[in-house]
């Protein structure tokens, strides 16, 4: 029901018609036989959907539905930081990152998620998210370096090139600068396909401190 509809109900003069499930399950056997068909399979569904969804969680250690806890490795501190330390990783995007992308931020734009409109774009075919392409940038701070416990402060972005769905991302993030006396560190940020760099920037980073 639309948020602003408005429910009005009366008492009944006569009793109520039965509704569309009862009518359903009392229309006669095959009806019924029908109806527990779709129940059946929809449980099913739900049921590979919940062991589909939980294998990327386990392989990457994280704790199902955010209960327990699980082992992660110390990021680095400043005093383990030098200039030059470099870390990267790797990911291929595809069209499915793209529209879970989409669905999460909102950003529907069609040069994303509509190959009849983007074929008619500048760039004749789907694009992916700049900030998704970015997302790779946050993922070298947060698990590679300085890695867990780091706190991600600024960032600044170039965005040099497009980034179509099968395109294999390498985001790499180089230490040029260590302010110690106010526990922050200076990256460069660069996303490359292959020999090409599709964005650059810098990152302002707190790394974790001693526990």
């Amino acid at each position: 029901m639309p948020e602003n509809s408005t429910l009005t109900t009366s008492e009944p003069e006569s009793p109520p018609a039965l509704s569309w499930m009862d009518a359903t399950l009392r229309a006669g056997d095959s009806a019924a036989e029908l109806w527990r068909g779709v129940i059946d399979d929809w449980a099913e569904l739900c049921t590979r959907a919940t062991t589909i969804w939980s294998r990327p969680a386990a392989a990457l250690g994280f704790a199902p539905n955010g209960s327990g806890s699980t082992a992660h490795n110390d990021g680095k501190t400043i005093d383990q930081l030098q200039v030059g330390d470099s870390a990267s990783v790797t990911r291929r995007i595809s069209q499915a990152d793209v529209d879970s992308f989409a669905r999460i931020s909102g950003d529907d734009n069609p040069a994303h998620v509509d190959a009849a409109w983007a074929a008619q774009s500048p760039f004749k075919g789907r694009v992916a998210h700049g900030v998704l392409t970015a997302g790779l940038v946050s993922a070298v701070l947060g698990t590679e370096l300085p890695g867990p416990g780091a706190i991600y402060m600024s960032q600044t972005l170039r965005w040099l090139a497009p980034v179509r769905p099968g395109d294999v991302l390498t985001a790499t993030a180089t230490v040029t600068e260590i302010i110690a006396e106010k526990g922050r560190v200076v990256l460069e940020t660069v996303v490359r396909r292959g020999e090409e760099s599709v964005l650059t920037g810098e990152a302002l980073v707190m790394p974790r401190r001693e526990r």
